[in-house]
């Protein structure tokens, strides 16, 4: 790692232009936006890694919600699935005791507890 001498900022390597390239020569620039300063060196060489084996999962927000819930075993009348995701909400004033939801976990029917 290398520092400007005018800054004391990091150096990083730049891009050279068109006209200029050569693979013997790589440009460092000072990383402050004030200084400017650039340099030619021999001495870095700069190598770009690339990990296409990674790969990114998209959950759709629904899904991660749900993830996050708790299940319990209980029927869902609508597909027979024995499990599903649990929440409670107060519906109503706060005298009143909260409703208990249920979400099937395999055909995502909802419905209050009874």
């Amino acid at each position: 790692m290398e520092f400007c001498p005018n800054c004391n900022a990091k150096m990083k390597p730049q891009k050279p232009s068109d006209e200029s390239k050569s693979k013997s020569k790589i440009i460092l620039a000072c990383s402050s936006e004030i200084c400017g300063y650039s340099e030619t060196s021999k001495n870095v060489k700069v190598t770009e890694i690339s990990d296409e084996s990674k790969s990114i999962k998209v959950i759709s927000k629904k899904t991660q919600e749900l993830q996050s819930m708790p299940t319990t075993s209980v029927n869902c009348y609508k597909c027979g699935n024995d499990s599903a995701y649990f929440w409670e909400k107060q519906t109503s004033s706060l005298e009143e005791a909260s409703t208990q939801f249920f979400r099937c976990v395999k055909c995502s029917h909802t419905w209050r507890a009874s």
